[in-house]
């Protein structure tokens, strides 16, 4: 339970602690010093009086030595005095700071703390007076949650149901922010995805789906936002493993109107049918079905050439083995063509697309090409097309006519109806070099993406892909199946048939996306963290120690993310000797079949990505991320890395206890599992959390800033070397 934070000057204490021993100076110097300039005065009256009628007289010299003497008594009589006084404010200022340190702790991480201070005067009914405080803010605090539970809990209960009906969807559901990063995704999304250790809540949208492909749904549906149109988009994405899946991209509006983020539905149609799996047993079948009709209609027609003069009635027999062979024939056809008929779905699906708008994404991608567009009045009906594919094909085309022909100066595109189909023609003119031949192998192949030849993909969407040269000019030609319907100003339903509608989402906070570059002027709220541990076979790692665990757990926008969690055993090729057993509880059986730590520091690797780490004694952990990374052979993670351990130090000067254990009680934290690496990993984080709260009020908002705070270069060498 924390109170809000409140920003509060940075260097008090060294202000007041000037003011303390400036107070007890005066008070104990200045009478002194009054006095001794009095007397002085006097007499130095005195002394140059007698000095003027006696001018030979040695009582001038006396005088000066004894001044001389006093001075100096007086420089050490005022030292002893600035010691008594410093020492004086030392133990005056100490239980005040001890009161300031638990009203932070109190004020920012855990109302349950409380000051302890046993000096039997005022100071210590102070600090009573401001535990009673704690405990009745923390009895209001405790009220006002009730309350709140109160409210929302109409609202808790609504979450839960969506909550379940997105657990028990057939199809994935994907939400995510303005600036395309995952912050909702259902068991079914995952599942599809099969995204491994991360769940991907946090992660790019072009980081799990291919990155042009989305880019390019994305335009779109932004586009059709800032103009006022409907925002459902139909969408394909072909990943790397050959799963193929089809959905609806659109935008989710704000409680404003606002855009505020994207909603992504999609379901798996790479999974084999029966339909597929007849069509691929068929044609496995067909050469051994077609093989006996074949040969015997062949032995029947050469013996009925060989003797023509063979009875009418053996003829007969002869031409009705013949036509019952042809029988079989047509019956392998017919499953030939019932097969094929059901590979139909193997096509992408087709949405209905103006070609128009198509062929000028096509231009757009591919400006170092001057292309002359004709007939832009002419009206042309929609076609049946996978956009996406059918713009790279389109680029593919208009690529190849460029390579083809360096020297290439123009090339004119038009669009024509046709026979049902609608046709789009590049032409060129003058000499050209490159065989048309070849063009149908050229490969299109957008990065996240299986490449697929030119023809493929054409055939993919129903399409045609011919050339035809006449004179010196030659056209490329390709048609589309219209759409049947002219497009009604852009408004598809692009929700796939039976699935729900999700809308008035709670869940789009604005949060600044920041690049590896800029981390370090980053806002420490704005960045996102990892907080790992390892347990070893022991504290010598360079005689010989290992990792047997490892575990990280995220932070995002102040919140430890529990659905993000790496936790791993590793196998340390050696026994775990006893000693250590009795703290982390990791025995040989337990790690006999874990991998290497050379086989999951890639899995660390990328789950961490260009997270901040963050660790206890940073130091110890980090030269086990060296050991990982040099078994490995991959480079070692050179993410930044921040202390809970040192940010400690700074944090709480002259507070005793800086151990994990230690920082825990005083914040509140309670650890589950400790000395296991999960457990002491999510206590860390807690931790954290409670210190990176307090670190505004000592003037350290940013990332180099803190790093700065805890001197991590300088300490971190110095303590990898003890290692």
């Amino acid at each position: 339970m924390t109170a809000p934070p409140q920003e509060k000057p940075v260097g008090r204490r060294r202000s007041l602690r000037r003011r303390v021993v400036a107070s007890f100076l005066g008070l104990a110097l200045l009478p002194l010093v009054a006095a001794m300039a009095a007397l002085f005065f006097v007499v130095s009256d005195y002394v140059a009086e007698f000095q003027r009628l006696q001018p030979t007289s040695p009582l001038h010299g006396q005088f000066v030595s004894v001044s001389i003497q006093a001075a100096a008594l007086l420089l050490l009589f005022s030292v002893v005095i600035t010691i008594l006084a410093w020492r004086m404010a030392d133990q005056f200022l100490g239980p005040i700071l001890k009161i300031r340190r638990g009203a932070e702790i109190v004020a920012r991480i855990n109302l349950d703390h409380r000051i302890e201070l046993d000096t039997g005067d005022e100071l210590e009914d102070l600090a009573l007076e401001f535990n009673l405080m704690a405990e009745n803010l923390g009895k209001a605090y405790g009220e006002l949650e009730e309350r709140v539970r109160e409210a929302t809990r109409t609202v808790q209960e609504e979450r839960n149901r969506l909550a379940t009906v997105l657990r028990t969807m057939v199809d994935g559901v994907v939400v995510a922010n303005e600036a395309a990063e995952i912050i909702l995704m259902n068991p079914r999304a995952r599942i599809i995805l099969d995204l491994g250790y991360t769940s991907g809540i946090g992660s790019p949208l072009a980081r799990i789906f291919p990155s042009q492909r989305l880019a390019f749904h994305l335009k779109r549906v932004r586009e059709r936002w800032e103009q006022g149109r409907e925002t459902v988009e139909d969408v394909l994405f072909p990943l790397q493993d050959g799963k193929l899946l089809k959905g609806s991209l659109s935008i989710v509006p704000g409680p404003a109107g606002e855009r505020s983020g994207f909603l992504l539905v999609f379901r798996d149609l790479s999974n084999v049918s029966d339909e597929n799996r007849m069509f691929e047993e068929t044609l496995r079948e067909m050469p051994r079905l077609l093989r006996g009709p074949l040969a015997a209609s062949r032995s029947l027609v050469e013996t009925l050439q060989r003797h023509r003069e063979m009875p009418e009635e053996k003829q007969m027999a002869f031409l009705t083995a013949v036509s019952e062979e042809m029988n079989r024939l047509s019956v392998r056809v017919t499953a030939i063509d019932d097969a094929a008929s059901a590979a139909r779905g193997l096509r992408w699906p087709a949405i209905p697309s103006s070609p128009r708008d198509l062929l000028e994404e096509a231009l757009l991608l591919v400006p170092e090409i001057p292309v002359r567009i004709g007939g832009n009045d002419t009206p042309i009906p929609a076609v049946l097309v996978e956009p996406f594919s059918w713009v790279a094909s389109l680029c593919c085309v208009l690529r190849w006519l460029t390579q083809s022909n360096p020297e290439l100066l123009t090339v004119s595109a038009d669009l024509q109806v046709e026979e049902g189909t609608v046709v789009t023609t590049f032409r060129i003119c003058g000499p050209f070099h490159g065989n048309p031949a070849e063009l149908e192998q050229q490969e299109v192949a957008p990065p996240g993406e299986l490449p697929l030849r030119l023809g493929e993909a054409v055939r993919k969407n129903r399409g045609e892909l011919w050339s035809k040269a006449s004179g010196e000019c030659l056209s490329i030609r390709l048609a589309l199946l219209q759409a049947g319907a002219v497009l009604d100003g852009g408004r598809l339903d692009g929700l796939l048939e039976g699935e729900p509608e999700f809308y008035d989402f709670d869940l789009f906070l604005p949060r600044p996306v920041v690049e590896r570059t800029d981390q370090l002027q980053a806002d420490l709220n704005d960045l996102e963290y990892v907080v790992f541990d390892t347990e070893t076979t022991g504290l010598r790692l360079s005689e010989g120690d290992k990792v047997v665990s490892i575990s990280a757990v995220r932070i995002r926008r102040g919140r430890i993310q529990n659905a993000e969690i790496f936790h791993s055993l590793v196998n340390p090729g050696r026994s775990i000797p006893p000693e250590s057993i009795k703290f982390h509880h990791i025995e040989d059986h337990m790690v006999a079949d874990a991998p290497s730590i050379g086989q999951v520091y890639p899995q660390f690797t990328e789950f961490v990505g260009d997270s901040i780490l963050v660790a206890h004694n940073a130091a110890f952990d980090k030269k086990c991320l060296e050991m990982a990374a040099a078994e490995a052979g991959l480079p070692l993670i050179d993410n930044p890395i921040l202390d809970t351990l040192f940010l400690s130090y700074g944090l709480h000067q002259g507070t005793e206890g800086h151990s994990l254990d230690a920082m825990a009680e005083r914040m509140g934290v309670v650890i589950e599992g400790r000395h296991t690496s999960l457990g002491d990993a999510r206590a860390t984080a807690h931790v954290f959390l409670g210190l990176i709260s307090l670190l505004p009020g000592r003037g350290v908002h940013t990332l180099a800033e803190a790093k700065a705070f805890c001197d991590r270069q300088l300490l971190l060498r110095w303590q990898s070397s003890r290692f």
